[in-house]
């Protein structure tokens, strides 16, 4: 975050958590890595109805809803999870060797920050046959997920220390701080496409 100061950091963190807290009875429980990333996006969410949860920005474009956007979001983190769990029960490290392609990418993304626009997805993380839902219940499988791949990650981070634990298919072996910092980076990127998608679908209740 470019021109940020600790205090306006320390600012959104607090304005975000005050916002969730606001007739909620369940606190994230994150590493602040990605409480500052995530949280921002469950405020924009929670209030959105189950019609607007739904409208994508450009119909018939392949634009995504809302909804779309954080079931992405939430595919992403399950298959986080996969990846350290699987390390967790077998114990053994992967290697940290990968080829020129992913080198680049790693360096482009965790090491610049840099994720671009237009990159289709993974068929992985594509949401599909998705139950609609309102905002409030949206926010709670969102940080429920995060939460739960956030908790494997420190107890991968427990026991493998700074040493690469889970494969990511683009990035290849990861360690647990470069899990977290991918997951913050990955939920700014999709930030303004959430917003538009958000704005779009208030829109269509004015007319």
């Amino acid at each position: 975050m470019v021109g940020m100061t600790y205090a306006s950091v320390a600012d959104i963190k607090s304005s975000s958590q005050d916002a969730l807290r606001e007739g909620s009875s369940t606190p994230t429980r994150m590493h602040p890595v990605l409480k500052l990333s995530l949280e921002p996006l469950a405020v924009e969410i929670k209030p959105l109805s189950l019609e607007e949860a739904q409208i994508p920005p450009a119909p018939g474009q392949d634009r995504w809803s809302a909804q779309q956007i954080v079931e992405h979001l939430i595919l992403s983190y399950r298959l986080t999870l996969d990846a350290v769990n699987r390390q967790l029960k077998s114990g053994r490290v992967p290697s940290r060797r990968r080829n020129l392609l992913k080198s680049i990418l790693r360096m482009q993304t965790l090491g610049l920050g840099y994720m671009p626009n237009g990159i289709p997805s993974m068929h992985a993380v594509r949401p599909k046959n998705i139950t609609p839902m309102a905002g409030p219940e949206l926010v709670e499988r969102f940080l429920g997920a995060a939460e739960e791949m956030d908790a494997a990650l420190s107890a991968g981070r427990k026991k493998f220390g700074v040493e690469p634990c889970g494969e990511h298919p683009f990035y290849g072996a990861m360690r647990i701080d470069e899990w977290r910092r991918y997951h913050a980076l990955h939920a700014r990127h999709h930030a303004v496409q959430l917003r538009n998608a958000i704005r779009f679908a208030k829109s269509q209740g004015k007319g």
